[in-house]
C-alpha cells in the first residue's frame, strides 16, 4: 500500500518549508529511516527521514517554491506490485483555498506582439526581430532615418534588458517579514556612544593562550563584547526583556542573539545564559553556533528564544549603523568597526581604537534615561582595565 511522505512541522511557529534537495531518485528503493530530502525552514536545514520501506514516487519539484506544512510531496509503494500502487495512486493535491474557475485560453504572444508593434516606423527585419524576442517595439529607439527602428537596435535593446529578478529565499522572506513587523509596531530610537577599546582588546590578548589550550580556538572581540554585555544587562532588566500582550516579560536570563549571515540570509543563533558563562564557554557554543549556520546544519531549537541581539558589521568596514529590533525583543546593539581615532587623554592628544556602539529600543518598553544608563554602564565595564580582570 502507499505510504506519504508529507512535509513534517519541525517548529511551532513553522507554516511552510522549500526542498533543498532531494536525496533520492525516482523509483528508488528507500528504507524506513533513510534520508529523503533536505528541507529549508526559516531557521535552518533539516534532513528527512522515510518513514516506511519500499519504492519512492511522484518527488514533488525542487523550484525554491514554499510548500505547506502536511503536504504530500512524494509517496513510497510498501507493497510488492510497485506498478501497480503506481497507477492506482492519484497525484498529490494541490491546496486552494477557492475552486479554481475555468481560464479562457491566452492570446499567443505573437498576436499580442503583432499588435503592440501597429504604428511604429520599423524594418522588417526588425518587426520579424522583435516578434521572435516578445519584444515592444514601441519601447526600442530607433537609429535609422527618422527614428526608423532596424534590426540592430531590437538587438542593442535586447542586449541593455538583463536585469534579473531574483526570488528571496524562505529565510529572507522571514525576515522581511518581521523586520517589517518590528519597524511598524515597535517605536525605535537610538542611541550611540563611541566606546574606546583598549582595555577589552588588552583582555582578549591576556586571555587568549589559555582559551586556545582549553578549547582550541582563540577568543574574538566580538565574544568578549558579548561575555560583558549580558553581565551589564543584568542590571537594566528592561534591555532585557520582551512584549508579551499587554504586558513586558522581564527575563532572569540573558539568551544573547549573535547576527551571522550565510550566502545572504540573516540568522541569529542564541547564546544561553551569557551572562553566567565563561569567555571560553561563550567561544566553544559561538564556533558551534557559527559552524553550523554556516554548514545549514543549525538546530530550530538553537535560534529560539534570544531576549537582547547582537549585530556587529564592523569586519566589512562600516563605521556605525543602526539595527532593527529583533520582535519581540525589546533592544539590540549594532556594532561598527574599531578604527585608531585621536582622542584627548589628559590633557594630550592620543590614538586610541574606538568602536561605535548603537542601541536601538523599543521606547513602549524602555525609555530614554533607561537606555542612556544601560550604555554608560557598558562604556564604563568595556573602558575600566579594572573591571577586565572579572570578565577575563
Amino acid at each position: 500500500m502507499p505510504v506519504e511522505v508529507v512535509l513534517p512541522k519541525v517548529d511551532m511557529d513553522m507554516e511552510s518549508g522549500v526542498i533543498a534537495q532531494w536525496k533520492v531518485a525516482e523509483g528508488a528503493q528507500v528504507h524506513k529511516g533513510d534520508i529523503l530530502f533536505d528541507m529549508e525552514t526559516n531557521k535552518s536545514i533539516m534532513e528527512v527521514e522515510a518513514p516506511a520501506s519500499g519504492t519512492i514516487h511522484a518527488l514533488a519539484p525542487v523550484n525554491g517554491a514554499p510548500i505547506q506544512v502536511g503536504t504530500r510531496v512524494a509517496w513510497i509503494d510498501t507493497s510488492d506490485d510497485a506498478g501497480a500502487a503506481a497507477r492506482a495512486a492519484a497525484p498529490a493535491p494541490v491546496a486552494h483555498s477557492r475552486r479554481a474557475k475555468p481560464v479562457a485560453p491566452p492570446r499567443t504572444a505573437v498576436a499580442v506582439v503583432s499588435q503592440m508593434h501597429a504604428g511604429v516606423r520599423a524594418t522588417p527585419l526588425a518587426r520579424r526581430e522583435a516578434r521572435a524576442r516578445g519584444i515592444d517595439l514601441a519601447v526600442v529607439r530607433g537609429s535609422g532615418p527618422r527614428g526608423r527602428i532596424v534590426a540592430q537596435d531590437v538587438a542593442a535593446h535586447t542586449a541593455a534588458a538583463t536585469d534579473e529578478l531574483v526570488p528571496l529565499s524562505p529565510t529572507q522572506r522571514v525576515v522581511a517579514q518581521r523586520m517589517a513587523q518590528s519597524a511598524d509596531a515597535a517605536p525605535h530610537f537610538h542611541l550611540t556612544a563611541h566606546v574606546d577599546m583598549t582595555a577589552l582588546r588588552q583582555a582578549r590578548d591576556h586571555v587568549a593562550p589559555r582559551i586556545l589550550r582549553e578549547i582550541g580556538v582563540k577568543p574574538t572581540l566580538n565574544v568578549l563584547l558579548a561575555h560583558i554585555v549580558a553581565r551589564v544587562l543584568t542590571r537594566h532588566p528592561r534591555l532585557n526583556a520582551s512584549v508579551e500582550g499587554d504586558g513586558v516579560r522581564l527575563h532572569n536570563s540573558v539568551h544573547l542573539g549573535i547576527a551571522i549571515d550565510r550566502d545572504g540570509d540573516l540568522l541569529v543563533p542564541v547564546l544561553r545564559d551569557a551572562q553566567r558563562r565563561t569567555p571560553a564557554e561563550l567561544m566553544h557554543d559561538f564556533v558551534r553556533l557559527r559552524d553550523a549556520v554556516r554548514s545549514r546544519t543549525i538546530a530550530p531549537a538553537d535560534m529560539r528564544g534570544g531576549t537582547f541581539t547582537i549585530s556587529n558589521l564592523g569586519m566589512y568596514g562600516v563605521d556605525t549603523f543602526t539595527a532593527i529590533i529583533n520582535p519581540p525583543q525589546s533592544a539590540i546593539l549594532a556594532v561598527g568597526r574599531t578604527v585608531d581615532t585621536p582622542v584627548g587623554r589628559d590633557g594630550a592628544i592620543v590614538l586610541r581604537p574606538m568602536a561605535s556602539l548603537s542601541l536601538s529600543s523599543d521606547h513602549r518598553i524602555v525609555d530614554g534615561v533607561t537606555a542612556a544608563r544601560f550604555m554608560a554602564d557598558l562604556r564604563r565595564a568595556l573602558e575600566n582595565p579594572a573591571s577586565m580582570e572579572d570578565y577575563a
